[in-house]
């Protein structure tokens, strides 16, 4: 069964703890280890990830767009989403007007904020404009649920794992015409996003400089990390990213 990564309210605010995992990964100790990457938080409990891409603009999932904009606090420049580095409340967030919730296809959001000051934890990611060969290695980052199921935890620490790129062939051969080319599939069969990603950024490194590939989007029920996720493809959709979020 395919479930989108996003969390319900009562969810969020269970305990989590320190010492918790993303599905398979490991906690970020550094804010400069991705400083792109945002907690989106509802009364100080996270909800969503995001991505810097201008100092006014987040990147992020169609699904995690919120019917009351301005109770959004965009928290940026920690891996602690308790004790916020900067946090700026959401002034406009744009889903993609093509999004789906029946297909979860175009599953891209652009939120506006005031202005964020940019240093060693705090920068904003290029967006990818080319598509990656499938077995490229990929970096994703988040405060999902370290567990799949209802008992899962959702961190205080950043998590982070690598995965690696698959064809969108290899993608249908698990979720048939679910995949669309607006989708970015992944698999490692060692860890997994979850809920609480949702949003939240899948990077490529090319040559030394970071590229927001996609957007954590929608996987199997229970995150069980041998079926592959999927994230929406920027590159899919480069020119509304640049017309919408000022790139």
């Amino acid at each position: 069964m395919m479930k989108i990564f996003a969390l319900l309210a009562f969810v969020i605010a269970q305990s989590a703890r320190s010492e918790d995992r993303i599905v398979g990964g490991n906690d970020v100790t550094s804010t400069s280890f991705a400083p792109w990457q945002v907690s989106l938080q509802k009364s100080g409990s996270h909800f969503c990830g995001g991505s810097i891409i201008t100092a006014t603009t987040i990147m992020c999932a169609a699904h995690c767009v919120q019917s009351i904009v301005s109770s959004t606090t965009v928290v940026a420049g920690t891996v602690d989403y308790r004790n916020p580095g900067q946090a700026r409340t959401a002034i406009r967030w744009l889903a993609h007007p093509q999004y789906s919730s029946r297909t979860i296809d175009y599953d891209y959001s652009i939120i506006t904020i005031s202005a964020l000051s940019f240093n060693s934890g705090v920068q904003a990611i290029e967006v990818a404009n080319k598509e990656y060969a499938a077995g490229t290695q990929a970096l994703m980052t988040g405060w999902g649920k370290t567990s799949g199921g209802i008992f899962g935890q959702i961190p205080i620490n950043m998590q982070y794992g690598y995965t690696y790129l698959i064809s969108n062939a290899k993608c249908a051969e698990t979720w048939g015409s679910q995949v669309t080319d607006r989708m970015q599939c992944a698999n490692d069969n060692s860890n997994s996003a979850c809920n609480g990603d949702s949003g939240g950024p899948l990077a490529v490194n090319d040559g030394g400089v970071w590229k927001l590939v996609g957007n954590t989007s929608w996987g199997a029920s229970g995150c069980t990390t041998s079926a592959p996720s999927a994230w929406s493809k920027n590159s899919a959709v480069y020119s509304w990213i640049q017309s919408n979020g000022g790139i």
